[in-house]
């Protein structure tokens, strides 16, 4: 059997969507099919001018020199296409569309009734039927974003000449591309694999595995989307805005500044030595202007209170609290500890509910760009 998947995505192998496609072919490969991957992001496929010429002048040939004849002599070959695509508002890619739209020089003109329906039927009889398989993934945390697209497919198939056989539509797909997730979303890659040998054996996606690849990757929609939202901040905004207490210390209870590590020191064996060799890993041209303080309240085996102050290119560590801080990390502080000691992904504890915090989560997920050391010792 070939499968030809088309990967609409502008990012091509770097995209979520191939992150879910690929294992889908491997394990189709792994039952005995023939696959091959098309990105279109790769290939000149010039926009659909609606002037019929490949139904009149030229049958089946496209006033357009450009990639996509080649591209329709697979589509022919092929005994199941995967339309692979990112939800773009609600459908498919620009890409997507536009190798969709100049699909029409495999069809003819005339309008005949099939199957109940009135359906233009395709040029090359002896290449039908397709099997259709859809995969798509989307930045929202819900699956019903995905209606659109789906009825696009369920219209796009409903002739005789094509049947959909499989869908794959993850929702909260950019998580896919964050490294420190792939042990906890594994199950997800795991069951795309099993799809494709399933595919393979029995033409479809078996009820169990594709009640796995129902499921969102999201289980707290809240709390991705303010993740996502400080994650646009942050972007869009690369200076977090002047806090209170910044500049000279506050009334209150922050010490002097700690001292840093000894040269040539290991990894830290306290939560004080976690802190000040945080505080020596500061970059202070990817801070720039910064003024901000991270207060950490710390609970658990070496319970206390320890400050963060950036200002004018430095950090430095402190005892105590600030009234105002930029951002708090509330941690025990062996989790710390392990995240500082590069034993533990900052941001898989962060995911998991080992530690929480208040404030700014843009300058959270700055952190491993403000502290880049040898450890990375947050997000």
């Amino acid at each position: 059997m070939k499968i030809l998947a088309v990967n609409g995505s502008p990012r091509g192998e770097n995209s979520n969507t191939d992150r879910i496609l690929q294992p889908f072919l491997e394990g189709a490969r792994g039952a005995g099919a023939e696959t091959e991957t098309i990105y279109l992001r790769n290939k000149k496929i010039n926009h659909c001018t609606g002037c019929f010429t490949c139904w009149t002048k030229t049958p089946g040939v496209c006033i357009h020199k450009d990639d996509v004849p080649g591209l329709l002599e697979k589509v022919r070959q092929a005994d199941v296409i995967v339309y692979a695509t990112p939800l773009y508002i609600f459908t498919v890619s620009g890409l997507m569309k536009d190798f969709m739209d100049r699909v029409i020089p495999l069809l003819m003109p005339h309008i005949i009734k099939r199957g109940g329906q009135y359906i233009h039927p395709m040029r090359h009889q002896g290449a039908w039927p397709k099997k259709v398989v859809l995969i798509s993934n989307c930045g929202f945390p819900e699956r019903h974003h995905f209606s659109g697209l789906l009825e696009t497919f369920r219209c796009y198939t409903s002739g005789p000449d094509m049947e959909l056989s499989a869908t794959i539509l993850c929702a909260g797909g950019e998580l896919l591309k964050v490294p420190e997730l792939r042990e906890s979303i594994q199950w997800y890659i795991d069951a795309s694999r099993r799809a494709g040998v399933e595919f393979m054996e029995s033409g479809r996606i078996l009820p169990e595995t594709q009640e796995v690849l129902d499921r969102s990757l999201v289980d707290d929609p809240e709390f991705f989307c303010r993740m996502a939202n400080a994650h646009w901040d942050s972007a869009i905004d690369r200076q977090p805005g002047p806090v209170a207490a910044t500049g000279d210390a506050p009334a209150g209870t922050l010490s002097p500044a700690l001292p840093p590590p000894p040269a040539g020191a290991g990894k830290p064996e306290t939560f004080q030595e976690a802190v000040t060799g945080q505080a020596a890993m500061f970059n202070p041209r990817a801070a720039g202007s910064l003024r901000a303080d991270i207060q950490f309240i710390v609970t658990g085996q070496e319970p206390g209170e320890y400050v963060l102050r950036m200002a004018g290119g430095r950090c430095t560590a402190h005892r105590g609290t600030v009234p105002e801080p930029a951002l708090t990390v509330h941690s025990p502080s062996e989790v710390w500890l392990q995240i500082a000691r590069g034993e533990l992904s900052g941001q898989t504890a962060f995911m998991k509910g080992l530690y929480r915090t208040d404030g700014d989560l843009g300058l959270l997920l700055r952190m491993s760009e403000l502290f880049s050391g040898k450890n990375d010792t947050a997000l």
